[in-house]
């Protein structure tokens, strides 16, 4: 499939379409479907290129993403419609499109594949994703390479190969207190630009440049702020115009100086604009860029558009572009870009700010190869009822993902902590003993423990010779085996041996005895968590999302248990109280609430129909 302008279909093997014409992919799956061609796998090689090199204006990155996030999106939107027995591999590779070393010159603008790519899995179990990045080499090479990982059936998300080598992503757990220290790297008196500057968290930095450094801060937002003779009506009326009111007036009485401006952060000029009328009036330059601005909207990829895809992305996807742009020829100068680790991880729903985040990761590595800004990338997991993440309905499965909410405190003393050093990528807020963050810290070898478990029943010692067993692979490979003896084996209602239960105790979970279901309203709501979830034993007070639940499943529960018991339950309370006691309380709570209304009702009515 080549990309052109118009639908047209050279032979049965050959097509052209438009990347980022939706019509076009429906034409090219109707005409599949005519051929009775069933799509088992797709290979994106439309960003195996030569470098491009240095991108000149917004356009030429969003020229990008039109073959490569929005052609994704279009693909996955068209050909997601196949059964979920019909499993896809999506395999997109690319050229440059990841740096294993400061050597490598990287196109950032190809990066917000991988945002999406990581979400599409947990959104469409049955759809398989992997980033490759190949550097160009020969025919024969690269179509072996691609064919092969058609094939690998590892759970590898990202994938490069370097000189024969097959290299996959991973994280590095750091002891910060060990790396070499510096000064923080702001200036008495100097001068920083904050997008975002009257968001939560930018208004905290802004208290802390303006108290420790009596800075000069420019603060960037998209929202104006109305003449200021009217401010004290808004800040009667409340809401959030009136917060951001009286985070300003705050800001002015700690020292130094702040201006608020409203502008587009996406388009260059206009803010070359504010930016330049605001440094000559303060006859200073610009020390540096705190890039905080950003937009998240939950929303499932096949309900995304190319308009809301581009709401969430430009942000960052322009917004850092355009910032850059400021301070690129000044050597030294500042550039602290937020990010969030949805750009690493992906995460359902929040697919497009998983793509904006990864841009955003892989921008600011090409700022740090340039050698001329000192930039930090630093990716949280989420500031606890602060910024975006105010509100937020979905910490409990955050948390069972190993993503801890962080405190203003540890936030702000984890930024501080991480411009102590030098300018790195970092991750903030992981539970490093969770077991989905250990997959990324861990070899793979060292995730796949082999345990043995046993009883004597009281009948005796076990054979000592039994301490050394000997055991093999299916290629051979000797494996290591750990024996653990129980008094005795944890057993299901059925009498079988309960290996989830043994599971979660080899993990290091904190296991404590399965509660049964104690009445018919738990036995039900049991029933229909073992369905949803693939779980075979489910105890009263095991969280919903420890057991694997996330918002997707969590939604086919609230349908079945308002089907169930012809009864409305909200998402929300799920997330609040994700056990099934908590669940089952709440089910009584509303029957006893509806049967006081029923009463309630009837006697007036027999009231009623007595009075004189």
């Amino acid at each position: 499939v080549e990309s052109g302008n118009t639908f047209t279909k050279i032979n049965d093997n050959h097509y052209i379409i438009a990347p980022d014409k939706r019509e076009q992919y429906q034409q090219l799956y109707q005409s599949l479907v005519a051929d009775n061609l069933k799509i088992g796998a797709i290979v994106h090689l439309w960003h195996y290129q030569e470098y491009p090199g240095e991108i000149p204006h917004t356009e030429s990155l969003e020229a990008t993403q039109k073959t490569g996030i929005y052609s994704l999106l279009l693909l996955l939107q068209t050909f997601g419609n196949q059964s979920p027995d019909d499993p896809v591999r999506l395999l997109y590779v690319a050229s440059h499109s990841q740096a294993l070393n400061s050597q490598e010159p990287i196109a950032y603008a190809k990066a917000t594949v991988s945002g999406l790519l990581k979400t599409i899995p947990q959104e469409m179990p049955h759809w398989h994703c992997r980033h490759l990045d190949l550097p160009l080499d020969s025919l024969e090479v690269n179509s072996n390479r691609i064919l092969e990982e058609l094939t690998i059936d590892a759970k590898d998300s990202e994938v490069a190969y370097r000189n024969g080598e097959r290299w996959v992503s991973g994280l590095e757990k750091l002891n910060l207190p060990e790396l070499p220290k510096q000064p923080l790297p702001f200036r008495t008196g100097g001068t920083y630009l904050i997008s975002g500057g009257l968001g939560g968290i930018g208004v905290e930095i802004a208290k802390y440049l303006l108290q420790h450094y009596q800075a000069k801060l420019l603060l960037l937002g998209r929202t104006p702020l109305p003449e200021k003779e009217s401010w004290e009506t808004y800040l009667q009326q409340g809401g959030k115009l009136a917060e951001k009111i009286t985070a300003y007036q705050q800001l002015q009485q700690l020292g130094g100086e702040v201006i608020y401006q409203a502008v587009d952060i996406c388009h260059l000029t206009a803010v070359q604009q504010v930016v330049q009328q605001t440094l000559s009036a303060w006859h200073s330059q610009l020390d540096g860029v705190i890039h905080l601005a950003g937009l998240m909207q939950e929303r499932l990829l096949r309900s995304e558009t190319q308009e809301s895809l581009a709401q969430v992305l430009n942000p960052k996807l322009l917004g850092s572009w355009v910032l850059h742009q400021l301070v690129e020829k000044q050597p030294n100068s500042l550039f602290i870009n937020f990010s969030s680790i949805n750009g690493f991880f992906g995460g359902t729903t929040v697919g497009a700010y998983a793509a904006a985040n990864s841009f955003l990761d892989s921008f600011s590595q090409y700022q740090r190869q340039k050698g001329q800004l000192n930039s930090y990338c630093l990716a949280w997991s989420m500031w606890d009822e602060m910024g975006m993440s105010r509100g937020y309905q979905m910490k409990q499965l955050s948390e069972a993902k190993g993503y801890l909410p962080v405190e203003l405190s540890q936030g702000m003393s984890s930024l501080l902590a991480s411009l102590c050093h030098a300018p790195a990528e970092l991750m903030v807020g992981l539970d490093g003993s969770n077991l989905n963050i250990r997959r990324f810290t861990t070899p793979s070898d060292s995730l796949q423990q082999l345990t043995a478990y046993f009883s004597t029943n009281g009948k005796g010692q076990p054979d000592v010779s039994l301490s050394e067993p000997q055991v093999w692979d299916v290629v051979g490979k000797p494996s290591s085996c750990t024996l653990v003896q129980l008094p005795q084996m944890p057993l299901t209602e059925t009498g079988e041996i309960d290996t989830e239960l043994l599971l979660e105790s080899n993990l290091g979970r904190k296991t404590q005895q399965r509660v049964k279901p104690r009445n018919e309203v738990e036995r039900q709501l049991s029933q229909i968590w073992q369905e949803v979830l693939g779980v075979s034993q489910i105890g009263i007070y095991d969280n919903f999302f420890v057991l694997g639940g996330n918002s997707l499943l969590a939604t086919q529960v609230v349908s079945r248990i308002g089907k169930a018991f012809d009864n409305e339950l909200s998402l929300q309370l799920l997330f609040e109280y994700p056990t099934i006691a908590c669940i089952a309380q709440n089910l009584e709570v509303m029957r006893q609430v509806v049967r006081d209304k029923t009463t309630l009702i009837y006697e007036t009515e027999e009231y009623e129909a007595f009075l004189l």
